[in-house]
C-alpha cells in the first residue's frame, strides 16, 4: 500500500534560511529553520525571499511525503523581534 502526503495546519516559530540560488548567486528557494529542530521548505517562497535571516512565526499548511519531506505554505505570519538585554 503506497503512503500518501500528510497535511496539518501549524504554527510554527523559526528563522527564514536561504536554501538553493541560482547562477548570479540570487536566492531561489528557502526554508524555514524551525524551533522544533525541523526544517520547513516554503512552498511559497517568492513571497518571503526579502525576509531571509528574520524569526518569523507562521501559520499554515505543513505537508510530509512518504521521504519524510516536510514543506510549509505559509498562509499568515508575523516577524518576531528579538530583544537582548544590555
Amino acid at each position: 500500500m503506497k503512503k500518501q502526503t500528510q497535511s496539518t495546519k501549524r504554527t510554527i516559530r523559526g528563522i527564514i534560511t536561504a536554501s538553493a540560488w541560482d547562477k548570479n548567486d540570487c536566492v531561489t528557494a528557502i526554508t524555514l529553520s524551525a524551533t522544533d529542530d525541523e526544517e520547513y521548505l516554503i512552498e511559497n517562497s517568492n513571497e518571503f525571499i526579502d525576509l531571509v535571516q528574520m524569526s518569523i512565526q507562521a501559520t499554515g499548511i505543513v505537508k510530509q511525503d512518504q521521504k519524510n519531506l516536510k514543506t510549509f505554505f505559509i498562509k499568515n505570519y508575523d516577524i518576531i523581534e528579538n530583544h537582548q538585554n544590555d
